[in-house]
């Protein structure tokens, strides 16, 4: 056994031993000390005389009692049970007055126990509360060691019970202090308060107190008055299996702005009846953004919470909103099991059910159950905005007929929400969306839902179905790896694989990593690195793409230990042993230049045989295909005999040139030769954040560039020259389908004749083969032919 275990069992037995001294020290009847006829009057003094200076036990009996009772240390007072035996403030007393309190209330008092008995505040005297601690039915000031029980407390001026710390002031000193005299190891069970003006129950810069099995219900005033309130500077605090009815708040776990906040406060069993906020955790002045944040208000649980019909039918706290559960301020809160049931009858006033809101922080909601709250605007909400807190879980959420506008909705600037396993139902098929979030960063998952219009709208876009959403670095089926930044990924990899980058990814791959912003690697092994910004590896081994801050799309694909040092180039090689080189690069497509290298043959996988370019007609007109042309100066007719003939337009090129495909074909200056100016340019890649917007910062790097045109204008439409009829494809090498007169036979070499090819003794094209014999409808054969 520790020592702290022994000291524990022997503070318990010091208890035990303590409380069966006084029970057997000195008991005595009140009824002996009340002489005949004083039944009614202030019976204050004749308490005096029984308790005499303490270590006493003092039975009352079954009757109506009428004084201001004050207990020394080492008491017990007992009655026959409640509502047999009552002390009821008497008529004269003060305002100031409790029914019952300890003697010395500026130094407190120790074993403390009142039990089996009412206590009547008789506010109906026509009592005020009288500032501070005062006026209350029970208050125990700097109590160590106290016991209530069976103790009904109604008609009070102030509070039905109340332990607080010595003296008769609360204590105001500021966030981040607490009262000297606080009570400790206090003990409310199996009690009841009603018609009372603050609290039914309360604490104040207390510590170590419990409050089980009681009862609180329909208070006289309508302000902040709560059924259980854990107040200012108190701290470890148990509430187990409590009730509440009618009350502003059927638990309120709260602070002053000028006090610390209670804390370290757990709830393990409440059932609120239509109170109007049944669960209520704030820090008073320390919940917008120009607040200080609270430095006390810390440390709540709860679990198996039931809020039934919230409402404010009262008109509490000027006709305030009712809420099932308002986490404010707090840090470090975690409820589960929760139920919330609305009354159908009762229209919520198109307000949320819950709310976590004013800078709550690390709050986890696990096992809800929300459902039937007529036009609520929300089962949950997470207020945004400057007030926003942070770090906020909601996960194992049932919803059932409950938001006209959302399940949950999680406001603006959140980027620290996790929601996950909710499953919604609308049984009349009118929800909007089960789950709506402002910003697009908000972790979600396992969304069941039934009757929605949308299961989930985030940022402002609509999914009918559910989406997962999920933040943060992440490793997923591989056995190692190191996703190190935030917005990085490793997918079905092995070997110590690395996603280092903002944006990363490594997939299937084994020994790969992946560097630069935006780069990944897929499929890929032996060391491959992807370390330029946006660069990629693709099905590689032994493969490097891009320089560490610069050489932007860079990709390497099918490829064995090649480099790629170019930007905007796709490359694939093959070396056989050594390192990775540049050089055993065996093909580039340049991005910038739209140009091709390769060191192997090109071969035309279709039967295409002829190499083309394209030509602007004369008349503007198109040529017919087949048809032989020849140039006038830069542009083409048909051919005629004695000139020499350029081609034939042609459907069968395999290489097409001058198709100026993509813009006008002046777009760029050229020099002298044709060839275009290059210079280098800066090219600014602004960053944008989780919203969209683009930021100020960027990341920079120089290109060589070809030189633009002042007279291109992009605002023009472009079509490509394939789309325009005066543009046309002549084949100028190699096999061509032409257009021939009845005398061509194969062998042949060819003239024309408006274009038609017909026999001659020697030229540039040449008959091979006849594909179609003449005919005389037509107007022509069909030679396949040769031109050189």
């Amino acid at each position: 056994m520790s020592n702290q275990q022994i000291n524990n069992e022997t503070e318990f037995l010091d208890m035990k031993e303590n409380l069966q001294q006084i029970e057997a020290a000195r008991v005595v009847y009140i009824d002996d000390f009340i002489p005949e006829g004083e039944e009614e009057s202030d019976q204050t003094s004749y308490f005096e005389q029984a308790l005499g200076t303490g270590n006493v036990k003092l039975i009352l009996g079954p009757k109506r009692y009428y004084a201001t009772v004050k207990l020394p240390s080492r008491t017990i007072i007992e009655g026959q049970g409640m509502e047999l035996t009552t002390i009821q403030t008497p008529n004269n007393a003060p305002d100031f007055e409790w029914t019952v309190s300890v003697k010395d209330k500026e130094n407190g008092a120790e074993y403390i126990v009142v039990r089996d008995l009412s206590l009547d505040g008789n506010r109906r005297r026509g009592s005020e509360p009288a500032g501070g601690s005062r006026s209350s039915c029970l208050t125990y000031h700097g109590v160590k060691y106290g016991w209530v029980s069976n103790v009904f407390a109604y008609n009070s001026s102030l509070h039905g019970f109340d332990v607080t710390s010595t003296g008769l002031d609360y204590h105001y000193g500021g966030d981040g202090t607490v009262d000297t005299g606080p009570s400790q190891y206090v003990w409310i069970d199996s009690c009841k308060a009603t018609d009372w003006i603050d609290d039914g129950f309360t604490t104040h810069h207390s510590e170590f107190i419990t409050i089980s099995n009681c009862y609180a219900y329909d208070p006289n005033n309508r302000g902040n008055c709560n059924a259980i309130e854990i107040d200012d500077g108190s701290r470890h605090v148990m509430l187990t299996n409590n009730y509440s009815k009618g009350c502003y708040g059927g638990i309120e776990v709260k602070a002053h702005a000028n006090s610390s906040a209670a804390s370290n406060v757990h709830i393990m069993g409440h059932i609120s009846r239509e109170d109007t906020r049944s669960y209520n955790f704030r820090h008073i002045g320390h919940h917008t953004a120009d607040d200080p944040d609270s430095t006390t208000a810390f440390h709540l649980t709860a679990t198996n919470l039931v809020s039934l019909h919230p409402n404010n039918k009262k008109g509490f706290q000027n006709n305030t909103d009712p809420r099932a559960l308002v986490i404010s301020a707090y840090t470090n809160v975690s409820i589960t099991n929760f139920t919330a049931i609305g009354d159908l009858d009762y229209n919520f006033g198109n307000t949320p059910v819950v709310a976590i809101q004013y800078k709550a922080k690390n709050v986890s909601l696990n096992g809800f159950n929300i459902s039937q709250f007529n036009n609520a605007s929300d089962a949950i909400i997470v207020f945004g905005g400057g007030n926003r807190g942070d770090q906020i879980s909601l996960s194992n959420i049932n919803i059932y007929d409950t938001g006209v506008n959302n399940g949950i909705y999680i406001g603006s600037g959140h980027g620290k929400v996790t929601i996950a396993n909710v499953n919604a139902i609308n049984s009349k098929g009118e929800g909007s969306n089960a789950v709506e979030t402002a910003t697009n960063s908000v972790n979600i998952s396992g969304i069941s839902t039934t009757g929605y219009q949308n299961a989930v709208r985030s940022a402002g876009v609509n999914y009918v179905e559910p989406i997962t959403v999920i933040k943060g670095g992440a490793r997923i089926a591989s056995s190692t790896g190191e996703p190190t930044h935030d917005q990085s990924i490793i997918l079905s990899s092995t070997s110590s694989p690395t996603a280092s980058g903002s944006k990363t990814i490594v997939a299937a791959s084994s020994n790969s990593h992946a560097e630069g912003e935006g780069s990944v690697v897929l499929g890929s092994a032996g060391n491959s690195r992807a370390r330029g910004p946006r660069s990629s590896i693709i099905s590689s081994s032994g493969a490097s793409a891009g320089q560490p801050n610069g050489c932007f799309g860079s990709m390497v694909l099918a490829s064995n230990l090649t480099v790629n040092p170019e930007s905007y180039s796709v490359v694939g090689g093959y070396g056989a042993s050594g390192n990775a080189s540049s050089a055993n690069r065996k093909w580039e497509l340049n991005s910038r230049t739209g140009g091709v290298t390769a060191v192997g043959q090109f071969s035309g996988g279709s039967s295409f045989s002829d190499y083309a370019e394209f030509f602007e007609s004369m008349n503007g007109d198109s040529i017919e295909t087949g048809m032989l042309v020849t140039l006038d100066e830069d542009k083409i007719r048909l051919a005629e005999n004695g000139d020499d003939i350029l081609g034939v337009i042609s459907e069968t090129a395999a290489v097409v040139l001058g198709s100026a495909a993509y813009h006008w074909q002046g777009r760029f200056l050229t020099n002298e030769f044709g060839g275009k100016v290059y210079e280098p340019q800066s090219v600014r890649t602004y960053d944008v954040d989780e919203e969209g917007n683009t930021l100020t910062t960027y990341s920079e790097e120089v290109v060589h560039l070809p030189l633009e045109n002042p007279k291109y204008d992009p605002s023009y439409e472009y079509k490509a020259r394939s789309e325009r009829p005066e543009w046309n494809i002549v084949g100028l090498t190699g096999q061509v389908f032409v257009r021939v007169n009845e005398d061509v036979q194969a062998g042949d070499w060819l003239a024309a004749k408006s274009g038609i090819g017909v026999p001659a003794t020697q030229g540039n094209v040449k008959a091979m083969r006849m594909t179609k014999a003449y005919d005389e409808a037509d107007g022509y054969g069909i030679a396949l032919c040769f031109i050189k």
